[in-house]
């Protein structure tokens, strides 16, 4: 039998010295995004981003239906609008 942890996805625009990355990310229902980034700081270092576009310093854009993102190189990270 599996347990299946309820998530919520969450649309943002993330920034790194050398990329902007809009995406979805899934964080556990009710939780805090500083929270969520916290934890896995400390389990693996990396944000879990799907259907993310990537867009390059020069202009080149990548589409990817799942990312890793280093947690230590993201500058800035935006939720957007939720309706």
């Amino acid at each position: 039998m599996s347990m299946k942890i309820e998530k919520e996805k969450k649309n943002v625009d993330l920034f790194t010295s050398r990329y902007k990355i809009s995406g979805d990310i899934h964080i556990h229902v009710n939780a805090r995004l500083t929270d969520t980034l916290q934890a896995l700081s400390k389990q693996s270092g990396f944000l879990p981003m799907t259907d993310a576009v990537v867009k390059f310093r020069n202009g080149a854009v990548r589409e990817e239906n799942f990312i890793l993102i280093k947690i230590s190189e993201i500058e800035l990270i935006c939720l957007k609008n939720e309706k």
